[in-house]
């Protein structure tokens, strides 16, 4: 049995609630404008805190031409908040034709005004869109958050279900009560009269605040681990990150005795360019050369800035010659970025090793694999840059394999 409160005491109940939501909702907006998905839903929680405070009032009877315009306000507080919904999972925002839908709430809204049974019309037309809006958040977030773990994600669509629920039974309650004469059938109030059951609405839109909150700050962290994880300039990891993922794959070496190996990457005569042209230049080819690198690896390779114009990138399963491949198609994808102001272009050299059988700690055999490619990538430099060589040629003094080196194509070294 529901406890039963006459209009007034819900109408002064849902003036605290929608004032104290608005507050709260006005300062998320400067607490998620990191993030766009945060933005739009503070800013829809604003815009619907504020229509349902004008609502409330004037359904209190304090100001009556409030009501039209608050349900039209609410109405389009939450098609931000969905659109919120849609950004936060990558979904297309479709901003314009949720815009577009706004447009045609606010002409059905200003046209039933008009009409005889106006009010009603207007009730069971407002119902009716906010039933759709949350139906269209859950079937949002049913499809698209089952691969995504979210603390806030259940809130949301618990609110969403109760607020589904009513708002079905208040657009049901509107029709069935046609042509009977209710002055205080407005938004939150289309149902048995005195009803505290009216309240729900409130419980839910406070689980959906808090839920929507808790995944936004979700989101903030995530970014804020993945900035700890990526170089800001390349977008490749960073030395850090790099480390941590080559220990893992060094203990997967000493799990499984798959082949691990290790490409050192240094861009030629990289100080030239920055000294020639300045550092926005050679930050240039710093992210050309590192999208060749990223475009040329295999899913399963990791690849990182391993400090100013040194890259790295770890090759699981792969030996020493399986990963000349990989040296050759980053060569060849170098040589095709122009170098500024010049008729030329960039070139690399690479240092090629293998986890060999050695024993010890795998942050050592990290160490040693790491060395190793750069003892190779050393020599690659002083034999003419612009080419890879294994560090097995280093250990076995046998000939490098080596590219030919275009002289024509890469900048004159630096004296």
């Amino acid at each position: 049995m529901f406890v039963h409160l006459d209009q007034q005491t819900i109408a002064v109940v849902m003036i605290v609630f929608f004032s104290s939501t608005l507050v709260i909702a006005a300062g998320l907006v400067f607490a998620l404008r990191v993030i766009e998905a945060g933005r739009l839903w503070a800013f829809g929680h604003v815009i619907v805190s504020g229509a349902g405070l004008a609502l409330a009032v004037s359904a209190a009877g304090g100001a009556p031409d409030l009501g039209v315009l608050g349900a039209g306000a609410f109405v389009l507080g939450w098609l931000l908040i969905y659109r919120g919904v849609r950004v936060y999972y990558g979904l297309r925002s479709h901003a314009g034709p949720l815009a577009a839908a706004g447009v045609v709430v606010l002409g059905l809204m200003a046209t039933s005004s008009g009409l005889p049974d106006g009010p009603r019309l207007l009730l069971a037309v407002v119902y009716g869109i906010l039933a759709m809006i949350s139906l269209a958040t859950i079937g949002t977030l049913a499809r698209t958050g089952r691969g995504r773990r979210s603390i806030g994600a259940p809130l949301v669509l618990v609110s969403s279900l109760v607020q589904l629920s009513t708002q079905l039974v208040c657009a049901s309650h509107t029709i069935t009560q046609a042509g009977v004469d209710r002055h205080d059938l407005t938004l939150f109030f289309a149902g048995p009269a005195g009803s505290a059951w009216a309240l729900a609405p409130l419980i839910a839109g406070l689980l959906g605040l808090f839920g929507f909150t808790v995944m936004a700050m979700e989101q903030i962290i995530a970014n804020n681990e993945s900035g700890a994880r990526v170089d800001a300039l390349t977008g490749l990891l960073n030395r850090g990150a790099l480390d941590l993922s080559a220990l893992g794959l060094v203990a997967r070496w000493q799990r499984d005795g798959q082949p691990l190996s290790c490409l050192v990457i240094d861009i030629d005569h990289f100080k030239q360019v920055n000294d020639t042209f300045g550092h926005h230049a050679g930050d240039a080819v710093l992210r050309e050369v590192a999208q060749a690198l990223d475009n040329s690896r295999r899913a399963s390779d990791v690849a990182g800035r391993y400090g100013g114009e040194e890259f790295c990138i770890l090759c699981p399963h792969t030996d020493e010659h399986q990963a000349t491949a990989l040296a050759n198609r980053i060569l060849r994808k170098v040589r095709a970025i122009p170098l500024p102001g010049q008729e030329c272009f960039a070139s690399v050299s690479i240092g090629v090793a293998q986890l060999r059988g050695e024993t010890g700690s795998k942050e050592l055999l990290w160490r040693t694999l790491f060395a190793d490619a750069d003892r190779a990538l050393y020599l690659a430099k002083k034999q003419g840059r612009d080419r890879y060589v294994l560090a097995s040629a280093t250990f076995d003094a046998v000939p490098v394999p080596s590219l030919v080196h275009v002289t024509s194509r890469v900048m004159t070294p630096a004296a």
